[in-house]
């Protein structure tokens, strides 16, 4: 999300360039580095534009690189330029409350950045803009933030009604699509024509006219699943869940360890969880 302030984030070296004049402005950036959601997607997502991952598709450890030691360091020089210590605090609401409080000037998040502004009839809701995520210097590319799981319990006592619901939302996502603000894409292509769904957002009111629309081509071509190039299997989801990639970044953005050695440090730990889940045959 961007708030209409300073250069349009096209790529990652715009960002760079921009965070120095922003900060002196009263408007730094704000991209969390702290043990929560909204900080391990977006460093994950930010990783990936430099062509650094996790793990590849047959779930081997990649991240000791220097595409990922290469992203520490720009990712460390856009907090010491553009951003504050707050960052290292961040907190799931940390995102959207920057921006509510008018200092924020870029955040990476999901769309109730702007939505929440627009129900509220906050002044500033017709200056805020979404964008893809900056290009890097390998992609651009992110992640889909936050993904919605369903599962019928062996004992639910209704279980013939809940297997109809699972299927009607398979087939028809329109309503769960409209009512979720566009917030909710559907998973299943047939659930709602792409083109339906491309017609819809641009058919959104709220100023600028027509900034939804860039969701349907993000959608398209720059989201992949958490653990991508491989699947969220459970090494990943455990790493996710200790924070281990915000670590690394702040670690580097606070002085305490070299790009090299957070990256090395990094490394050790993913794969130790990684070789106990493979042990296990979960992986």
């Amino acid at each position: 999300m961007w708030n209409g302030v300073g250069i349009a984030p096209s790529t990652w070296e715009n960002v760079r360039k921009a965070a120095p004049k922003l900060k002196a402005a009263g408007h730094p950036i704000g991209i969390g580095q702290s043990a929560e959601l909204d900080s391990n997607m977006a460093l994950m997502a930010f990783m990936m534009c430099f062509g650094a991952y996790i793990q590849d598709a047959k779930h081997r450890v990649t991240i000791k690189s220097k595409h990922t030691i290469n992203a520490v360091k720009f990712m460390a020089d856009i907090f010491k330029s553009g951003e504050t210590d707050e960052i290292f605090g961040w907190t799931p609401a940390s995102n959207n409350n920057f921006v509510y409080s008018g200092r924020g000037s870029m955040i990476l998040n999901a769309i109730s950045a702007t939505r929440t502004p627009e129900d509220l009839s906050l002044p500033f809701a017709d200056q805020l803009y979404i964008y893809p995520i900056p290009r890097g210097p390998v992609q651009r590319l992110g992640l889909e933030h936050v993904m919605g799981c369903y599962s019928i319990w062996k004992f639910a006592q209704n279980k013939a009604a809940a297997k109809k619901f699972m299927a009607d939302l398979e087939i028809n996502y329109k309503d769960a699509f409209m009512a979720s603000k566009f917030y909710n894409f559907p998973t299943f292509p047939g659930a709602l024509p792409f083109k339906k769904i491309q017609k819809i957002a641009a058919g959104d009111t709220h100023k600028p006219r027509g900034k939804y629309q860039i969701l349907t081509t993000i959608a398209q071509k720059y989201t992949v699943n958490p653990g991508y190039p491989g699947y969220t299997n459970a090494a990943f989801s455990e790493v996710f869940g200790k924070f281990l990639i915000p670590r690394m970044f702040a670690e580097v953005s606070q002085g305490k360890m070299s790009a090299a050695d957070a990256v090395s440090a990094a490394d050790r730990d993913i794969k130790n969880i990684y070789a106990k889940w493979r042990k296990l045959g979960k992986i």
